[in-house]
């Protein structure tokens, strides 16, 4: 084997960083001693963003992968050939799913003769790129592939439509073809999601979407692999601003610190994409102002949108207050409009346009509104989550825009008009999924 690794798209940082987290309902190794139970119904999770999935269909009737939100699943027919259909109405006795908002992709060199070729082509990818392989992670490969042999499993048991007597599978074998390979990597699931002689399991899905099944072998002969592993979100605690304060209640201006992003969840009391938007864009906008990397907030106002989030946000990292006339709420077109006092250094904060789903907005209006049932608002949090991971994982420069504002003025004025739309739910029952 040989590995050439070529790099796409590589983010250097010191920052702590964040895999996302897998999870996984029933087990490979224990579901025939419970004669094939569904542990989980795949319409129950439909709603998590941004999903990937593997396993088992039902009874063994079958194969299941969930491809950025998209079911698919594989069923031999009579004719021995496999039909994929796309439906949320399926159970597994086993799956391994993760919810990944964006990924970073390479492209690797690599003779691959076998599954465990392509295990540690994985993951010495990853260990490359700062992964914890001691850590679940998924992983999409797209390449030509010279061999490939698939297969779909089959019920064990007579009364089970689909039963063939002495076969547990169909198999598949594909030369010269291409596609998607979904897997995910473990090193402490064996026989859980993983073989028990493997730490990934595999399932391939042809560019049409017509063929899909667990990998069992796989050659690539001299091929250019593109692998795509998660982008790695930044923990919010490794997010951090420098400030200057004055050392005592009555000292002198000095006192340095460093103020983290959980540092505002803990004074907002949740996170969430408005505090994320809020912090990410003050910060650049701030370190523009301070280009020695140190915002004195004993020298900067602002103008925050009435957001609870964002007017969180302002206060926190700033030292504005609404009674020293250094902070107040306006319905602005953007997000902050932050201002330096020593020099009159004017900057406004906007989102670039496209980065929000508009399906958030619509949603919250309606939460707003309480017209949205507890089930929608759990919906809703999945949007916003995942929302926050995209942005944890991505440049400030690709998620703002920061612009000068000359001749501004500053028009401080007081309005108790606002609502504090992040306790509207408050007293909503929890959402309740009846089978």
């Amino acid at each position: 084997m040989r590995y050439t690794f070529l790099i796409l798209l590589f983010t250097a940082t010191q920052l702590s960083f964040a895999q996302p987290l897998v999870k996984y309902a029933g087990s490979m190794s224990e579901m025939g001693k419970n004669d094939f139970k569904p542990s989980i119904q795949l319409d129950t999770i439909r709603n998590n963003q941004h999903l990937f999935a593997l396993g088992p269909f039902g009874k063994m009737q079958g194969e299941i992968t969930v491809l950025n939100g998209m079911p698919m699943v594989a069923q031999v027919q009579a004719d021995g050939s496999a039909r994929v259909s796309q439906t949320w109405k399926a159970e597994a006795p086993f799956l391994v799913y993760a919810n990944v908002a964006a990924w970073v992709s390479y492209e690797v060199k690599a003779n691959i003769s076998n599954m465990n070729d392509l295990q540690n082509a994985v993951e010495q990818l990853a260990k490359q790129k700062g992964y914890d392989v001691n850590s679940p992670f998924p992983f999409r490969i797209t390449t030509a592939i010279t061999e490939l042999t698939t297969h779909v499993v089959t019920p064990r048991s007579a009364d089970m439509p689909g039963y063939q007597h002495g076969q547990n599978q169909a198999n598949y074998t594909y030369q010269n073809t291409s596609g998607e390979l979904l897997g995910f990597y473990s090193e402490k699931h064996q026989g859980i999601y993983t073989p028990k002689d493997s730490y990934i399991h595999v399932h391939f899905i042809s560019n049409d979407h017509t063929q899909m099944g667990h990998v069992d072998k796989i050659a690539i002969s001299d091929g250019t692999l593109k692998i795509q592993l998660p982008a790695k979100s930044m923990a919010t605690g490794s997010i951090r601003i420098k400030t200057k304060d004055t050392d005592f209640s009555k000292g002198r201006l000095g006192n340095v610190q460093e103020v983290s992003m959980d540092d505002v969840v803990k004074f907002h009391g949740h996170l969430c994409d408005g505090l994320a938007v809020g912090f990410l864009g003050l910060k650049e906008a701030l370190l523009q102002l301070y280009p020695d990397g140190i915002v004195d907030r004993t020298n900067t106002r602002i103008v925050s949108n009435p957001s609870p989030c964002l007017t969180d946000v302002a206060v926190y990292l700033t030292g504005g207050r609404y009674q020293y006339n250094t902070f107040y709420v306006n319905k602005i077109s953007s997000l902050f409009i932050v201002q330096r006092l020593d020099n009159n250094q004017t900057l406004q904060i906007k989102l670039r346009e496209g980065v929000k789903p508009k399906e958030i907005d619509s949603l919250g209006n309606l939460a707003v509104d309480n017209k949205l049932s507890s089930c929608e608002l759990e919906h809703l949090r999945e949007l916003e989550n995942g929302f926050t991971d995209k942005l944890l994982s991505m440049s400030a420069k690709d998620i703002f825009e920061v612009t000068p504002l000359s001749n501004f003025t500053w028009k401080s004025s007081l309005s108790k008009t606002y609502v504090k739309t992040d306790v509207s739910n408050k007293k909503s029952p929890p959402c309740v999924i009846e089978n």
